[in-house]
């Protein structure tokens, strides 16, 4: 029979065991709700960008249809590339699972891309077409119905109970049914006739229809391969998968409290990153950026890239690469890698336009000298730097070019391309500098 000492004894070792696991039980509790609180954040924070960012683009869209000259387009088309930047990025934090909305992705990568095509005609031509008015009417039309869906999605799920059931789901491996990845495949499918743009920029449909060179022969990457490619990108460890992404490049993407990536399946690339946090003050140097920006393309084994053009955005200096094959530019091998002004810390890579077109190329003598093509620069413009560059045609292709850096009489800085093997004049880009970076018009 126990002894009662002893008995006491047990009780008392069983009653501090309990206290123990229920002060742990407390304390995990405790941590789990936080991180479930911090996600529902994110997820809150996202949406609201995404909606904010998606009425933006449809009012500024509504005014394209009254605009007659190039100075008003140009500021219009600035703001509705930034917010559609703002708007891709956000849905990109948002859990879509398996769900498919290439086209609302492709809305928002052209209808920036294809005001500033227009700006850029109004300059050249003193008009706008019927035919772009045509277009700018559809793309505004297209805005204001995803918008409507989004103002009347958030009314429904953007709370901490809608968002606390998606984690769940996420948790649990569930279909997430009725909540806001369905509404966005409704409208994906709403938006199926939505046309082919043709026009002269990085985005135009004949462009983003390009099967990838680089992941089109490349082994398939596992989710485990590409997670640990994902941390090796980003330098994070508490990295979890988020769904697939679907379109040309086909990914794995996984996310954390604080940022989003995206490997592609084949190849394991990093095709896209994105950390969230706010930039309170610029303490570094543009060219300490540009720096921090090439180091961490090497690292990741991006080679031969140059920085060609950069801009500033919320504290963010976005650099811009292209590829350097011998002594050509290849401005079709684009890499964009944003910077945090304050640490220099990396928060933005984008890889699609390399991945896209980046290939061995045999380049062969040019027709014609870089002396020759000199001859055909205006005699106003003053010759300041010259090299080889690969630029993309409207159809698709690559042409290779004299890339000559003039000044005009007034000290402003233009980029002509003239053909190396035809010596016709292909290109004619205005270079605006301002303390926020350089843009190309």
């Amino acid at each position: 029979m126990i002894k009662k000492r002893t008995f006491i004894g047990v009780i008392s070792i069983l009653s501090v065991v309990i206290l123990i696991v229920g002060v742990f039980a407390v304390k995990e509790k405790k941590k789990n709700d936080k991180y479930v609180l911090m996600i529902e954040n994110q997820y809150s924070r996202a949406f609201e960008q995404l909606n904010s960012s998606l009425n933006n683009i449809s009012v500024a869209m509504q005014k394209t249809a009254y605009v007659s000259s190039a100075k008003t387009m140009g500021a219009l088309a600035t703001e509705i590339f930034s917010e559609a930047e703002l708007a891709k990025s956000a849905l990109s934090e948002l859990p879509m699972g398996a769900n498919n909305i290439s086209t609302i992705y492709r809305f928002l990568s052209q209808v920036g891309n294809y005001a500033i095509s227009v700006a850029k005609k109004i300059t050249s031509e003193n008009s706008v077409t019927s035919k772009q008015r045509e277009e700018l009417k559809l793309l505004s039309n297209t805005a204001n119905i995803i918008t409507q869906v989004i103002n009347d999605v958030g009314i429904e799920y953007n709370n901490a109970d809608e968002w606390a059931k998606v984690i769940e789901n996420k948790l649990d491996e569930a279909v997430d049914e009725g909540g806001l990845a369905d509404s966005l495949t409704e409208l994906e499918e709403d938006l199926s006739d939505y046309p082919t743009l043709i026009f002269d920029g990085p985005y135009s449909d004949h462009i983003l229809n390009k099967q990838p060179l680089m992941t089109a022969v490349a082994n398939e990457f596992s989710k485990e391969e590409a997670l640990a490619v994902a941390r090796k990108v980003s330098d994070k460890s508490g990295l979890g998968f988020s769904g697939m992404q679907e379109g040309k490049i086909v990914c794995y993407r996984f996310q954390n409290d604080d940022m989003n990536i995206a490997i592609s399946k084949k190849g394991g690339y990093p095709v896209f990153m994105r950390k969230n946090r706010a930039v309170k003050q610029n303490k570094i140097k543009y060219e300490q950026a540009i720096l921090a920006a090439k180091e961490f393309l090497e690292k990741i084994k991006f080679n031969s890239m140059v920085d060609t053009y950069y801009y500033t955005d919320d504290g963010i200096c976005v650099v811009n690469f292209a590829y350097l094959d011998h002594d050509t530019i290849c401005y079709t091998d684009l890499i964009k890698v944003g910077v945090a002004m304050d640490t220099g810390e990396i928060m933005l890579l984008e890889t699609a336009g390399y991945l896209a077109n980046h290939t061995t190329r045999a380049f062969r003598e040019p027709m014609f000298t870089i002396e020759e093509a000199a001859q055909k620069i205006s005699s106003d413009l003053k010759i300041e730097k010259s090299t080889l560059a690969l630029i993309p045609t409207d159809s698709g292709g690559e042409i290779r070019c004299y890339e000559f850096l003039c000044k005009t009489q007034d000290n402003r800085e233009v980029l002509v391309y003239i053909n190396a093997n035809t010596l016709e004049e292909e290109r004619i880009y205005i270079l605006l500098k301002s303390d926020g970076g350089t843009l190309v018009k």
